[in-house]
Order: C-alpha cells, then structure tokens, then sequence
C-alpha cells in the first residue's frame, strides 16, 4: 500500500468521496436527455409529458431534501450516503427494462428521492471540515456534478448509437454501486452526526435565506429548462443529428466545471450580491441567445457562455448559505433553500414543454430568459 502524501490529511478523503458521488450522481441523472428523442418517439410522449420526466425526479428530489438533515444526525452521514448511491444506482438499473411513460415516471422519482440526500448532507459536511476554506471546497465539490454531466452525454449516445437506450442507463447505473462500496470503506463517522443542541430557529436566518432561495430558484428554472429539453432542442429547432446533439449538449455542463471550480474565488472577490446577481443576468442574456442568434457555430459559442456563468453561482448559493448558519442547522437550511428551487425547477420544466408543444422553442425560452433577468434585478435589491 502506497504511503500518503503529507500533504493529505482526511478532510481530503471526504472531499473526494463527496466529488466522486456528484460524478456517479449525474451519471445516472444525466442518461435521461441524450436518449430521450427516441424515447419520445418509441413512447409517443409530447413535449410536455417528457418535460413531466424532470418534474417525477424533482419532486423525489425536493422530498428527501429537508430529511436528509436530520437522516445523516440519526444514522451518520457515512450510511446515509452509501445508502442513497444504492438507492439511485438501483432505480436507474431498473429503469432499462421500463415498458411505458408511468414506468419511466415512477422511477425517476426515485432517482431524485434518493440523489436529494446528498447535497444538504455533503455541503454540510464539507463546511465543517473546510471552515473559512468552505467556499473553496464546495465550489470544487459541487464540479463533479458537471464532470458526471459531461461524461453521462457522450457514454449514453454510445451506448444507444450501438446497444440501444436500455444498455445506457445500465451502464451508468454501476459506478453508484461502485462508490457504495468505497465510502462505507474509507469514512469514518462522524462526531458531529450526534443529535447536539440547537443553535436557534431556522426562522430567525429567513432574512438571509429567502434571497438565496429565490436565487436557487432561479438557478434551478435555466438549469432544467436545457438539462431536459437541450438534445431536443438542437435536434427539432437546429436541425442536428441526435448524436451530434448529444456531444453539442455536453458543451454546458464541460463549461461548468471550470465556473465551479472557480466560484469559490469569485465569491471571496465580489460577495454573494454581485456575484449571484451579476451570474443570473447573464445567464438571461445568453438563453435568449439560443433562439435569437445565428445558427453555426454561434450555438457551440452561446452552449459555452451560458455555462460559464449559469453553472458558477450554484456553488455561491450553497457555501452562502452554510456559512450562515450555525453547524446545527446547515443541512436543514440547505434543505429547505434547495427545496424551494427544486420546486421551481419541478413546476418549471412541465410549463416549459407545455409552452414549446403550444409556442415552440423560440417563445419558450425567451419567456425563460425574460423570468431570469427580471429575477436578477429582484436578487440584486434582496441581498444585503
């Protein structure tokens, strides 16, 4: 066995574990938008029904958020994990042998159920250990996220492209199992998982946490909105092969782990005012960019924009929160900051192909980015 660096200690150990987990996360969340133009076309699903698919895992998603808090306290952070990569890893093998749009809409509900464990739970756990350092720490925890996005883009088109849809989500349900195994092998329990005396009300930090959670919300309306309808949309309103579309999609969340590795030190920079603010306007501007420029290479360049600065303030979001809150409370506040957005982005992605199935893409995104920048001005003035 290869000695330890010294420079390692296991704050580390848990950072990676954590990382690892966003990766193995979208693996398995993001095999959904690269196959679903066939989907739609085997299922003879409308728009809106497959926007429905994002709503199913965002209402587990948003039920475990708040629980999770008081889950990892009860059986420790370690178990809770392990057993939510589990759960999800089983839910999207399970989803390869579905025969309809109820089967497909069931268990991804149960993705999301137990993937929203692990935000609250790993943000929590970074800023006890990271302290001043948290935003750092979050901002590189939460790029596995967009590492996991990307591969799970080109992977799922390989596997359609030559086994058909069901072979992708079996083989990005097995990291999940993989790293399972891992974390019930490398963490340790951890002390502070112990019920412990309260620090307060979450109530008396609402003047903190309401502006972060409409900006989460806002966040979440932008991120599903191409999370779900990206592949399609450069598909029926670019005119692209499905697989070109599915390595073009991918461009946003590879932009994204460089804006999220980088938040931490924005943040330390301009505050969570201007960054938050500033990253949401942009974001407005360049969604409506995807309808109202050219097409060519301009959609590479506006995909590469848009993620830069949508996937930057996420990281904000959650380490502003966290360091907020006495440790207590931040998983709770986490979970109820997140839930308030996924709740947003559940209700959002339905309207959203509601709106496309009646207007088409142009409108609906443009309507997408109008929100968003009307919501920038209303963050800026809310956040002290």
């Amino acid at each position: 066995m290869m000695p330890r660096p010294r420079w390692w200690n296991y704050n580390y150990t848990v950072l990676m574990i954590t990382w690892m987990g966003w990766i193995s996360i979208y693996l398995a969340r993001s095999v959904l938008p690269p196959v679903l133009p066939v989907l739609t076309e085997e299922f003879s699903l409308s728009h809106a029904q497959s926007g429905l698919l994002e709503t199913a895992y965002l209402i587990g998603y948003i039920i475990s958020k708040v629980p999770a808090g008081e889950l990892s306290r009860r059986f420790g952070a370690k178990k809770v994990l392990a057993g939510s990569m589990v759960g999800y890893g089983a839910s999207t093998l399970l989803t390869s042998s579905a025969q309809g749009f109820s089967h497909i809409f069931m268990l991804r509900f149960l993705v999301g159920l137990f993937q929203g464990v692990h935000l609250p739970v790993a943000n929590a756990l970074l800023s006890d250990r990271f302290g001043s350092r948290q935003g750092r720490a979050i901002g590189f925890n939460e790029s596995g996220a967009n590492v996991g996005n990307t591969l799970a883009f080109p992977v799922a088109v390989s596997f359609l492209s030559v086994w058909g849809w069901r072979a992708a989500f079996i083989a990005l349900s097995l990291p999940a199992f993989l790293l399972a195994a891992a974390t019930l092998a490398l963490m340790r329990e951890e002390e502070s998982d112990a019920p412990e005396a309260s620090n307060g009300d979450l109530w008396e930090y609402s003047r903190i946490l309401i502006p972060l959670a409409l900006s989460h919300a806002t966040y979440n309306l932008v991120l599903r909105t191409t999370f779900t309808f990206m592949p399609s949309f450069l598909v029926e309103y670019r005119g692209m092969a499905i697989t070109a579309a599915g390595y073009l999609a991918m461009v946003l969340p590879f932009a994204g782990i460089f804006s999220k590795m980088g938040s931490g030190f924005i943040l330390e920079r301009l505050g969570p005012k201007t960054s938050i603010s500033g990253a949401t306007a942009l974001s407005a501007v360049f969604m409506a960019g995807l309808v109202r420029t050219p097409g060519g290479p301009w959609v590479g360049l506006n995909l590469l924009t848009l993620g830069l600065v949508l996937y930057s303030f996420s990281p904000i979001i959650y380490s502003s929160t966290t360091s907020s809150l006495p440790s207590s409370l931040k998983p709770v506040g986490l979970g109820v900051v997140t839930m308030f957005g996924n709740l947003v982005g559940a209700l959002s992605t339905s309207a959203v192909g509601a709106l496309i199935d009646s207007s088409g893409y142009g409108f609906a995104f443009t309507v997408v980015a109008a929100v968003t920048l009307a919501s920038s001005a209303l963050i800026h003035l809310s956040i002290s």
